[in-house]
C-alpha cells in the first residue's frame, strides 16, 4: 500500500497548564478517569509509530480543558468544568492548544500531498469498558466512513489480519462510535477526498492497559502493530 502513515492521539495525557488547573481542583480525580484522557492510548501510540514507519502526534494535556477530536463548534468540545470560562480565556486556550495541533498534522499532511503522496492517518483512542452502567460488548474497534470505500476496505483488511492473530477477541465496524460523529478524521475528509487521504479511527477497550495482566497488554499492543504491517506492506 503507497500510502504515508500519520498516527494521531488527541486524548493522550491528563495534564491541565498551570494557570487553569483551579479549574479542577475541587474534583481531581476526574483527570486520572477515562473522562480526562484514554487510558493507555499514548502507550500504544507509541508502540504503533516504534515499529511502523510513521510520523507520530501526541497532545499531551486533558480533553476536559479542550477536546482535540472535536469541532470547536460541538456542545462537548469544552467540558463542564469550563463552564465558569470567559470567553476571551476560552479563546485564549482554543488559540494555545486547540488549533496548533491540528493545523500543524494538517500542514504536514498538506506538504505530503503536494509532494504526491497519499495519507493514512491512524488516530488512536481507548474506550472505557462500561458506559452507564452497560458493558460494551467489543474489544477492538475499527471507525471509518462507510461511504469511502477505500476506507471500508482498509478496515476489513486489518480486522482479519486481527481475527487471525487474536481470535479470541471481540470486534466491531464503527463501534463504540459510529466513524462519521465529529472528530479530527471528519474534519479532514470535509477537506479532502479518499484518493489523498484516508482517516481511520483505532479504539481499544481500555480493560486492557487497566488489567494487572501486563504481559497481555503488551501482547495486544504488539498484535496490533504485527497486523497492521501486515495490511500496509
Amino acid at each position: 500500500m503507497d500510502r504515508k502513515l500519520v498516527v494521531t492521539c488527541e486524548h493522550s495525557d491528563n495534564k491541565v497548564p498551570q494557570q487553569y488547573r483551579h479549574l479542577f481542583e475541587r474534583n481531581t480525580e476526574v483527570l486520572e478517569t477515562h473522562r480526562g484522557y484514554d487510558i493507555g492510548a499514548l502507550e500504544l501510540t507509541r508502540t504503533i509509530s516504534r515499529n511502523v514507519k510513521s510520523e507520530a502526534y501526541a497532545h499531551e494535556f486533558s480533553r476536559l480543558l479542550v477536546d482535540l477530536n472535536r469541532s470547536l463548534g460541538n456542545p462537548s468540545a469544552f467540558s463542564e468544568y469550563m463552564d465558569g470560562v470567559d470567553k476571551e480565556t476560552r479563546r485564549s486556550i482554543v488559540e494555545e492548544y486547540y488549533l496548533p495541533y491540528r493545523q500543524k498534522i494538517k500542514d504536514f499532511m498538506g506538504d505530503l500531498i503536494s509532494k504526491g503522496d497519499a495519507i493514512l492517518h491512524l488516530s488512536v483512542h481507548t474506550f472505557t469498558p462500561q458506559m452507564n452502567g452497560v458493558e460494551r460488548e467489543v474489544d477492538i474497534g475499527l471507525l471509518y466512513d462507510p461511504k469511502r470505500d477505500q476506507e471500508k476496505e482498509f478496515c476489513w483488511a486489518w480486522r482479519r489480519q486481527l481475527e487471525r492473530l487474536m481470535p479470541d477477541l471481540k470486534y466491531r465496524m464503527n463501534h463504540p462510535y459510529p466513524g462519521t460523529m465529529d472528530g479530527f478524521s471528519t474534519s479532514i475528509r470535509k477537506e479532502l477526498g479518499q484518493d489523498d487521504y484516508w482517516g481511520i479511527e483505532l479504539e481499544v477497550n481500555q480493560r486492557f492497559p487497566l488489567s494487572e495482566d501486563s504481559k497481555r497488554w503488551q501482547h495486544l499492543q504488539e498484535n496490533i502493530t504485527k497486523s497492521l504491517k501486515s495490511v500496509i506492506e
